[in-house]
């Protein structure tokens, strides 16, 4: 189960940015990598995971 704050966080992300939430997060990944935060790139991820998570069930509820 991941974190409420990184699930709400990843839900927010998709309302501003829409289909485009994933790429943004994955910039956002890179850069702290880039820059030797690896702490925030691992909570990038965790968006990542999370919003992958949200579009599985969007498309499970679709179906």
């Amino acid at each position: 189960m991941q974190d409420a704050t990184i699930i709400e966080f990843a839900r927010q992300l998709l309302v501003i940015h829409g289909v485009k939430a994933s790429e943004e997060a994955r910039v956002h990944e890179r850069i702290c990598v880039k820059y030797g935060a690896e702490r925030t790139a691992e909570a990038w991820r965790s968006v990542q995971t999370a919003l992958a998570d949200i579009k599985d069930k969007k498309a499970n509820c679709l179906h």
